[in-house]
């Protein structure tokens, strides 16, 4: 069976010397900025995935960059790679592009946030992380102070930080089988290593597919940007309740 795009192994094919093309114009719309990232990814063109990237990220709002051009660009990329139209190497050299403006995003909106803080992360075994890091992109443009762990983390560790660090709540994406990372265990200990107070939540398409009975006592499960808006919106201007 394939693996997703961030964590597949195939041949990268030959790559030819990165040069720039003609000043293209600015693009009007997100839609365009798609179009120029697939443009550059396929041309192998390294220097114009780094510019549509920065240029959607200035442009446009942040929901807007996520939702119109950084997730369906990275779709259609992974599309494009499973029809073997693409190597992994383009689709590596276009997740990095957008994962470092995804993180730039993150430190400018961090800046200026002071509402509760909510850390997000993956489980030890999961590497998709860039759904986990669109999401606290979108939480910190809300004034959420959003910690971005990164991904493929141990519970103990996870847990461990809790215990150190005032958080509110800890946002867990499962994207991989929830089966192959072990997720109902890691999710129990988890919960058992973080503070009482500690909210946690999951999303992600594997958690929307675990059952009730398999989550631990007391954990909200997220299916859509609106219900972790509503969960945020009900969290105490502050840490960590005492």
């Amino acid at each position: 069976m394939r693996q997703p795009p961030e964590n597949r192994t195939g041949a990268p094919g030959e790559i030819p010397g990165v040069t720039s093309p003609p000043s293209s114009p600015t693009p009007s719309s997100p839609a365009d900025y798609v179009d120029r990232l697939l443009e550059a990814t396929s041309a192998w063109e390294v220097a114009d995935q780094d510019r549509w990237a920065i240029g959607a990220r200035e442009a446009l709002a942040p929901l807007v960059m996520v939702r119109e051009v950084f997730a369906p660009v990275l779709t259609e990329v992974g599309d494009r790679w499973e029809r073997g139209e693409l190597s992994i190497v383009q689709e590596h050299l276009l997740t990095g592009a957008v994962r470092r403006q995804l993180h730039t995003a993150l430190d400018e909106h961090n800046r200026r946030a002071s509402g509760p803080r909510i850390a997000f992360t993956t489980l030890s075994g999961e590497r998709h992380e860039l759904g986990c890091l669109m999401l606290a992109v979108l939480a910190a443009s809300e004034g959420i102070q959003a910690i971005y762990l990164g991904p493929d983390l141990p519970a103990q560790e996870i847990g461990r930080f809790c215990a150190s660090v005032r958080v509110a709540a800890v946002a867990v994406s499962i994207v991989t089988s929830a089966g192959v990372i072990d997720a109902r265990r890691q999710l129990a200990d988890l919960r058992a290593a973080m503070p009482a107070g500690t909210h946690l939540w999951v999303g992600g398409r594997e958690a929307l597919e675990m059952a009730t009975s398999d989550l631990p006592a007391q954990t909200s499960v997220i299916s859509s940007l609106d219900e972790f808006n509503e969960l945020a919106g009900k969290l105490p201007q502050g840490d960590r309740p005492e």
